[in-house]
Formats: structure tokens, C-alpha cells, sequence
């Protein structure tokens, strides 16, 4: 399996939850795990991806991804961070969305964001002992666990008309969206936890959970407890 995809072993860890994107709100997390007397010695915290942009602790954000109990899939943001750079049309969308204040930095602080963030796996599996988890940023319209995972290996495809598995995971939102027969439970996985698009709560389609409920707009956090 490639960096693209990382698998965690439940019996690692004491516990482990899922949270949604957090967009810069790192005293907001910490407030969130308080309350769900997270374990910091113990347990596991995995980010559906987006822990920059919109709020104002991003570094603080980023700097999670050094400790030990906490890992993150890479999001959208992420990904503008790693590409906006060489590409002005990508740069001037992010400044949009929240970007701003990655370009105020020095080169070199930059370039070294941008490697933490090409390291990011899109897709963490957890295997516990009685199912398997998926976490991914945004989207998944293929409903076979395993199949999805050999596209995503493959990397990003630019093919005119076709979207691949690496932009639709990072991007996509069909499947909240436009919920129809095109959509169905992905098989050989058990529950797939998702951000990217903001819900009021934590809302299921089929097996998909979708946890982003808006954090820097919001001042929310949707923690959910996997273990």
C-alpha cells in the first residue's frame, strides 16, 4: 500500500475517535476533548483533513500532527497549500477561502508546510477487532472499499471528462449532494467518517458519516468515538 493509504490497528490504542475538520480552531479542540475526557497517554484523535484555513491557530493546528495520539487524512486545504504555489489560479481561490496567511509566510516556512502536507495519507483504515473503518476528506462515489483503494494508489489523473478517486476524495460532494441511486453502501468497509461538507450534525448516508459541522464559522466540533 502506498503513503496515499494508512492503516491503524485498533488494539493500539485505548480508544479512538474521529473528529471533523478543523480549520485553525486548536483551543476549540482542546475545549472538545476535555469533554469527552480524551486520554492523551492512551487514546487516538484522527482529523478528517482541513486543519487550516478560515481560523486564526493554524501552525497550532498543524503542529498536532507531531504528537503522538493525534493523525489527520489531508484535505482540500491542504492540498491548495501544497499546489498553490505554482498555480495562480489555485493560489487566488485559496486566498478566497481562507488562505491568506499561508502567502504571508517566508518561503522556507512554506516549502516546509507543504512537505508535512504531501505526507498526509488521503485515506486512513482502522481495523478493529469486529470492523473496519475508513476516514477520508470529502467524498467517495466507488462501493468497493478495496477497488477504492487500488485508484487512490494510483495517484491524481487528469483525464478530460473523468474524475479520479485522488480529486473526488479531496474535492468531491456528490454523494451528500445529490443522494440517488448512483449512491450506495460501500462495501467490505463498515462505517467511512468524511468532512469537506459542513452538516448541522453528524448525518448519515448509508454507511458515510458525515462529521464537518462548521467549526471556525460555527464553533463546533463533532467528535465521534469509534473504540
Amino acid at each position: 500500500m502506498t503513503a496515499l493509504c494508512r492503516t491503524i490497528q485498533g488494539t493500539d490504542y485505548a480508544a479512538i475517535y474521529v473528529v471533523g475538520d478543523l480549520h485553525g480552531c486548536y483551543r476549540l479542540l482542546m475545549q472538545e476533548l476535555e469533554k469527552v475526557c480524551f486520554n492523551f497517554e492512551t487514546d487516538l484523535l484522527i482529523c478528517t483533513g482541513d486543519l487550516v484555513d478560515r481560523g486564526r491557530e493554524n501552525l497550532e493546528c498543524v503542529s498536532l500532527l507531531d504528537q503522538p495520539w493525534f493523525c489527520s487524512v489531508r484535505g482540500n486545504h491542504e492540498e491548495m497549500c501544497i499546489k498553490g504555489r505554482d498555480d495562480v489560479w489555485m493560489q487566488e481561490m485559496h486566498a478566497r477561502n481562507g488562505g491568506e496567511w499561508f502567502y504571508l509566510l517566508p518561503i522556507e516556512k512554506q516549502d516546509q508546510l507543504s512537505d508535512i502536507f504531501l505526507s498526509l495519507p488521503l485515506v486512513i483504515e482502522v481495523q478493529l477487532e469486529d470492523k473496519k473503518i475508513g476516514i477520508l476528506h470529502a467524498d467517495i462515489d466507488i462501493h468497493d472499499w478495496n477497488r477504492f483503494k487500488k485508484r487512490i494508489a494510483k495517484g491524481e489523473r487528469k483525464i478530460p471528462g473523468f474524475t479520479s478517486a485522488y480529486t473526488n476524495t479531496l474535492w468531491g460532494r456528490g454523494r451528500i449532494r445529490h443522494h440517488s441511486r448512483r449512491y450506495r453502501t460501500v462495501k467490505k468497509v463498515d462505517e467511512i467518517y468524511l468532512g469537506h461538507t459542513i452538516v448541522r450534525g453528524h448525518t448519515q448516508i448509508d454507511n458515510c458519516h458525515y462529521i464537518d459541522v462548521g467549526s471556525s464559522y460555527t464553533q463546533r466540533l463533532c467528535i465521534v468515538k469509534i473504540k
